[in-house]
This record gives C-alpha cells, sequence and structure tokens, in this order.
C-alpha cells in the first residue's frame, strides 16, 4: 500500500462519498475508486461500506483511518522538517541587566534581514539554567558569587550546562534617589536595619549572605514581587532597597542610585563573577558569538576587563 493511497482513503473518510472526495483530490472518481478497492484488497478487509446513498466506515475500517491518520499527519511532518527552509531562531534567557538587552538590539538590527525569530527573556537565575538546557534559549547570563558557586557549578553540570567567565564585579545597595541613606558613599547592613528589602528573587540572596548572616541581620523578612517594575515602584514609595549583582543598568534614568555594599565582619568577598552559559559541547554559531562580543564591547565601555 501506497503513501498516495492512504491519503485517497483519508479523504474518502472525511467526505463520506467518493465523488466528493475525488473532486478535492483532483482525481477522477473511477480511479480514486479502483485505488481504494486495491488497497482494501491488500489489507484483506472492507474498509468501507457503499451504498446509494455514499460510503461509510466499516467498525475495522474506524480503526484503521485512525491509524492511518496518524501515519499521514507524522509522513507530513517529516516531510515539512526536510523540504522547507530551514527556520532561523536566535533566542537568549538572562537576569535583569540593561547591557544584555542592549547588546541583544544590536544583535537583532544586525541579523533581521536574515529572516531570523529572535527571543529575549528576563527570568530568575533557575529559570535562566532551566531555558538554556532545555534548549529554549541558545545561551544565559547569570553570575557566580563565593556563596553560591558550589552549588551552581554543580547544578550547571547536572543539567550538560557549562559556564564561560566575561567580567568581575562588586555588590550594590540599590536605592531611590530620596533615600536618606542616598548620599552615602557606601553602606553596611546595620545601616539597613530599619528599612524594608524588596526582592524579585528571594534565592539571589544565598549568593550574598550565608544563612547566618541573613538570619541575624533579619534579612530573611523581605518583600518579594513577580518582576523587576514592581521592585523599583517599591523602592520609591516605601523607601526600600534591594541589592545588585554585577553591572549596573540602565533601567532607572538616574532616579535609582547604587551605592557599593561594606563587607560585612565575617570578611566574605562581595565580588561576582559575571558570565554566560551554553549547553556543554555545543558550538557556538555566528549570531552566538556575535552577541557576546557585543556583551564585551560593552562591558570594556563600562570600564570592565573582559
Amino acid at each position: 500500500m501506497t503513501l498516495q493511497q492512504i491519503k485517497y482513503i483519508l479523504g474518502v473518510a472525511e467526505n463520506g462519498s467518493l465523488n466528493k472526495a475525488a473532486e478535492k483530490l483532483y482525481i477522477s472518481q473511477p480511479s480514486l475508486t479502483s485505488s481504494v478497492h486495491d488497497a482494501e484488497y491488500e489489507l484483506g478487509f472492507q474498509i468501507f461500506n457503499r451504498s446509494a446513498r455514499g460510503v461509510t466506515v466499516t467498525e475495522r475500517g474506524k480503526n484503521f483511518v485512525e491509524d492511518a491518520r496518524v501515519l499521514y499527519k507524522n509522513y507530513e511532518e517529516l516531510l515539512r522538517r526536510y523540504t522547507e527552509k530551514e527556520h532561523k531562531t536566535f533566542s537568549v534567557s538572562t537576569l535583569y541587566y540593561a547591557f544584555a538587552r542592549k547588546a541583544f538590539v544590536e544583535v537583532v538590527k544586525k541579523f533581521s534581514p536574515d529572516g531570523y525569530d529572535f527571543t529575549f527573556r528576563e527570568m530568575k537565575a533557575g529559570e535562566v539554567i532551566d531555558d538554556v538546557a532545555s534548549g529554549k534559549s541558545e545561551l544565559g547570563i547569570i553570575y557566580l558569587s563565593d556563596a553560591n558557586r558550589e552549588a551552581m557549578l554543580k547544578s550547571l553540570e547536572g543539567r550538560n550546562v557549562v559556564f564561560h567567565h566575561l567580567t568581575e564585579c562588586n555588590a550594590f545597595v540599590y536605592l531611590y534617589k530620596t533615600h536618606p541613606l542616598a548620599e552615602k558613599e557606601s553602606i553596611s547592613l546595620d545601616e539597613l536595619s530599619e528599612f524594608q528589602f524588596v526582592t524579585y528573587d528571594q534565592s539571589d540572596l544565598t549568593a550574598f549572605f550565608t544563612e547566618e548572616v541573613r538570619k541575624r541581620r533579619e534579612l530573611t523578612q523581605s518583600i518579594t514581587v513577580a518582576d523587576r517594575d514592581t521592585v523599583l515602584s517599591l523602592l520609591k514609595s516605601l523607601n526600600g532597597y534591594t541589592f545588585l549583582s554585577g553591572v549596573l543598568g540602565e533601567e532607572s534614568d538616574g532616579d535609582y542610585i547604587p551605592i557599593p555594599l561594606k563587607n560585612l565582619e565575617d570578611d566574605v568577598s562581595r565580588t561576582f563573577e559575571l558570565g554566560y552559559i551554553t549547553p556543554k559541547d555545543m558550538r557556538m554559531n555566528n549570531i552566538s558569538l556575535t552577541y557576546i562580543d557585543a556583551i564585551r564591547r560593552i562591558l570594556h565601555i563600562a570600564g570592565f576587563s573582559c
């Protein structure tokens, strides 16, 4: 039995008439009838009952038509996959970094004429890793710290994802410009104790502070929201604060101020390693390399060594 015969049988079953099916399949009615008869002979049972009012599917024919529909759909998908022009996509998942957005815009402008579909996702670190590990994104932008490095690298290895170094940066307290501490050159956790901590990702705290420090400084008491815009709104309305790791963004247009976070008495470093992640053993294509080059250039202009 040929795929063409299966197509004819599905057409007859759908239309309930040899004449209508022949018209839609662009074949003569006698040729269609002959082809269906040949298929039934080969199978050894009738697929259709014929009458003056048309054709109906037999009980055994119903099972055959159901299986044949699945088979033909798979055939069409196989044909589409290997005969259509390859569909080009480029996707990036990242923490909330302005430099990542800026580099992405450059890539879109350069590669749009090549027919790419582009996706840019800003999300939490765990979600960035999930996207890269599952193939939703070609690469992701995250950071490592002394506090989270061991756990993060273990998680990456378990997902067959690799971290690539970009640069190092320090930790900052992020405030609205009218905050009482906005004029200080640096800020300690003790100075923040009377203000409300706001975050969109509680897990970020594990990258800044040990569990002992978090409990001692009551950093476990916080407002957790779903997105960056809400964080900024609460910093302004509540005299709240949040922590930033890595390269500072441009989201605030000068209304929000980054101030260095003082090292604690535990003498733990507040240096973060910014980098990008890719699937293990993946060879980066031209558009991915162009994106990383754009990031390196932007960071270099901002004064970071890459």
